[in-house]
């Protein structure tokens, strides 16, 4: 990207924040100077910095030693750490532009900061990755950092109508990353094409430009045991999503994953949570009490009740569905399975539910969604795609074939 189209873009993006973030409100800390001054450091040549003069939004959880670092929290007001977060650090390396602070939700848990759904106000972008899912698809910044430990990728990401990636469990260092389940958090990457997410995974996690799709697919359909919960215009969506893959040559196939212990890992997600969320901030709840959401504070309340061996028990049964998942993925290249249970819910009402996102997320396997067109009052829709574990290259491989053949998709 050439000097003069670099300082272009980023002029019409902090034009784009300037008249946006009154109503949409993505953003903890913004400073346009700051972003200016980046730019204006980056060396003469810049032919060995991937994300040379790329704008990058950082989720509110990722230490940045030069913005505050609040984890969305009251209790962490003004917060100045010392250092970079890993993944902060390897972006600046790369040559990327921090464009700012991104809101989340506290602690990256349900207590909700103010971010709205750029296609629609009153709707919320989803959580806890709100502001960096809702920057990206209101055009003011390319990408962005999330996290996932439910649904905080992938979610957000099918509600704002961009791409979401939520790679496997310790592809990325968490260093510097506020922790909510240590056991299970997941960095998070958002981008508006699988250009772009490709280029950020290469610098993130892995080069994965050698990695080619197969030239025939076999894609397991799976619309959850939960099925039930969705939307009839997600159900649509995703059913329509199968057969375009299919007319494509996409080869779909069965697999059997046992219905009561795969439900059952949503219940793991949230013992898991709430069980390290507990050990994490106990501290501060006992000393910032006030300063905490009721979310937050229920939470740590219910993991502050979960013994160790409870904690086993639910580790055990994770270990025992990530082999049952190994099996049932052998021969299969990914699956394909609802993101969303719909549309961006009413903000009044929450974040929207994790449902489709706490199995995948507890087994620690890649997830990628798509947007696949609009639903039935005109917001985003999205699929899933889960992937085997370990197998980042193969999913994102799969995701630019599908993003072709998805796109221009219509309304549902």
């Amino acid at each position: 990207m050439a000097a003069l189209n670099r300082s272009q873009i980023l002029e019409e993006q902090l034009a784009r924040i300037a008249s946006r973030e009154p109503l949409v409100r993505a953003w903890s800390w913004h400073d346009p100077k700051q972003v200016r001054d980046q730019l204006a450091a980056l060396p003469a040549d810049t032919s060995a910095l991937p994300l040379a003069g790329i704008t990058i939004g950082i989720k509110d959880i990722f230490d940045t030693q030069d913005m505050p670092t609040t984890y969305g929290s009251a209790a962490f007001a003004n917060h100045r750490p010392e250092r970079d977060a890993y993944a902060v650090a390897k972006l600046r390396a790369a040559g990327a532009l921090i464009m700012g602070k991104t809101v989340t939700t506290e602690f990256a848990h349900q207590h909700a900061g103010p971010t709205t759904n750029p296609h629609c106000l009153d709707h919320t972008p989803g959580g806890s990755s709100s502001g960096s899912a809702a920057a990206v698809a209101d055009n003011m910044v390319t990408m962005a950092l999330g996290s996932q430990t439910g649904g905080s990728t992938i979610r957000p990401a099918a509600y704002c109508g961009i791409i979401g990636f939520k790679p496997t469990h310790g592809k990325v260092s968490l260093e510097g990353v506020g922790p909510l389940s240590v056991t299970m958090d997941t960095i998070g990457l958002m981008a508006r094409s699988m250009t772009d997410i490709c280029l950020l995974s290469s610098v993130l996690i892995e080069k994965c430009a050698a990695v080619q799709a197969p030239a025939r697919p076999r894609i397991a359909w799976y619309p959850s045991p939960e099925v039930h919960e969705a939307d009839q215009d997600a159900v649509r969506a995703l059913e329509r999503a199968r057969d375009m893959l299919a007319a494509a040559g996409v080869e779909i196939v069965d697999i059997q994953l046992p219905a009561n212990d795969f439900l059952a890992l949503g219940q793991s997600n949230r013992q898991i949570m709430a069980y390290d969320a507990a050990r994490s901030y106990e501290s501060v709840y006992r000393i910032q009490l006030a300063n905490l959401g009721a979310s937050t504070i229920k939470l740590i309340e219910t993991g502050l009740q979960i013994t160790d061996a409870q904690f086993k028990e639910e580790l055990g049964h994770v270990q025992k569905c990530k082999e049952l998942f190994a099996k049932a993925m052998v021969g299969v290249d990914a699956v394909l399975t609802l993101g969303a249970p719909g549309q961006a819910p009413l903000k009044s009402t929450g974040t929207g539910s994790s449902t489709f996102n706490r199995v995948w997320t507890t087994l620690g396997v890649p997830c990628l969604t798509l947007p696949f067109g609009k639903g039935d009052t005109k917001l985003p829709l999205g699929v899933q795609f889960v992937g085997a574990l370990n197998e980042d290259c193969q999913l994102l491989a799969l995701g630019t074939k599908f993003e072709a053949i998805f796109a221009d998709q219509p309304s549902v």
